[in-house]
């Protein structure tokens, strides 16, 4: 019923704006220099229908030919940028995946268009350099540096990275150094010089930048204290070669103790260093000067390595010597290495029976070869040649492990079984 009263209402209407437009169709008149136009209201209008009509169709048809064209070739802003977000997706997939052609390809043809033009240029400079194409991606870290502000330290990091995987250390070494002097604090530049100095082997170098690491935390606390040890062993290995074939003992160990005075108080208290230093001085034929460093330091820096060196080391007074390791016993009974290095210095000075007492104590707590043989070569010199061929026999089976129990011949025969 009101579907019906609806459609009553709307034929009424249509006949009574009918009946108007019949009974008054309206005139208008338009008039331009010496041109006249003259309808109807209604045709005036049916007209300006029919022409906004066609300037739809035709800007719909314009609009369908651009996209189709921009299927092959965008044209417009947004085209370019849409196409250049797909071929970034795209190319930094690859990129990850390790493909480096295609990577190179989508990433260097989305370029400038999409919304991270750095990128784009990055990551295809790192897809040429992987695919060996170096002047491409020196070109693309070009068009990285200019493409966006600011974006020198991204493009040199860049730069500095694919130099040092390319083996180009001096090249990596410069812009690294450029970086530094731009962003003194900047941590991955301090990562990557450490690495360019450790493949170039500059061990001063590494050993000026080893606080900077430290105090910036750039590398791991276990990372760090290895890498420190391995810096300045390599130095005092090369003052080892400086020193060698110099007559002058000072002379002989200048580069040595040169290196030594480049260490930080807390350095030299370190174990690790002092054990390299002391060493250094016994192999430049210097062990009079490693015995006084030795003594001044063991009090406070203590390890296996530097009481088992000093009880090797022969002093300018072996009865001082031995009596400065004989005050560590007090800290340390239990230390299986200082009873052996004191038995040693006991032999050092002639006490025969204290050097067997601090052996046989060596032995109760640490069963070690060095231990036993020096044990069975005392009394061997004691006439002790059963006690001492014991002793060399346990140290041999610790070496080389454990024998079965077999039978053995009661005594040696020369004739052949």
């Amino acid at each position: 019923m009101k579907i019906f009263s609806v459609f009553l209402i709307l034929l009424t209407g249509t006949f009574a704006a009918a009946t108007w437009l019949v009974d008054d169709s309206g005139y208008v008149l338009l008039a331009w220099k010496n041109y006249t136009f003259e309808s109807s209201f209604w045709s005036f209008l049916l007209l300006l229908l029919g022409f906004a009509v066609v300037v739809l169709g035709l800007r719909v048809i314009l609009q369908l030919l651009l996209g189709s064209v921009n299927l092959l070739y965008p044209m417009t802003h947004t085209a370019r940028q849409r196409r250049g977000r797909r071929l970034s997706a795209k190319g930094l997939v690859e990129l990850i995946g390790g493909h480096w052609k295609p990577a190179h390809k989508h990433l260097s043809q989305a370029g400038a268009d999409g919304e991270a033009p750095l990128l784009n240029y990055l990551g295809a400079a790192h897809a040429a350099n992987q695919a060996g194409d170096y002047e491409a991606c020196s070109e693309y870290l070009r068009l990285a540096d200019a493409s966006t502000p600011n974006a020198d330290m991204a493009v040199g990091l860049t730069q500095a990275q694919m130099h040092l995987a390319r083996g180009q250390l001096e090249q990596s070494l410069a812009t690294l150094n450029q970086l530094r002097k731009r962003s003194p604090k900047h941590s991955y530049v301090l990562k990557l010089l450490k690495e360019t100095y450790l493949k170039l082997g500059d061990w001063q170098a590494l050993a000026e930048l080893l606080p900077e690491l430290k105090k910036r935390k750039v590398i791991a606390e276990k990372e760090y204290d290895d890498l420190q040890q391995r810096v300045w062993g390599a130095l005092f290995d090369q003052a080892y070669n400086k020193g060698r074939n110099l007559v002058g003992l000072d002379e002989r160990i200048e580069p040595a103790r040169s290196v030594w005075q480049q260490l930080s108080m807390g350095q030299k208290r370190d174990a690790g260093l002092l054990y390299r230093y002391a060493k250094c001085l016994v192999a430049l034929d210097a062990p009079q000067k490693a015995e006084a460093l030795l003594r001044e330091h063991l009090g406070k820096t203590y390890s296996r390595e530097l009481i088992l060196l000093y009880g090797r080391i022969a002093g300018a007074d072996s009865s001082s010597q031995l009596k400065c390791a004989e005050k560590l016993v007090n800290e340390r009974p239990n230390d299986a290495w200082l009873m052996l290095s004191l038995g040693r210095l006991s032999l050092r000075n002639k006490l025969w029976g204290k050097a067997q007492e601090y052996f046989e104590s060596s032995l109760s707590l640490h069963r070690s070869t060095d231990a036993y043989n020096e044990l069975g070569r005392l009394l061997a010199h004691l006439g002790e040649y059963e006690k001492s061929s014991s002793y060399f026999r346990e140290g041999l089976t610790l070496v080389t492990g454990s024998v079965p129990e077999l039978p053995m011949p009661e005594q040696t025969s020369s004739e052949r079984i």
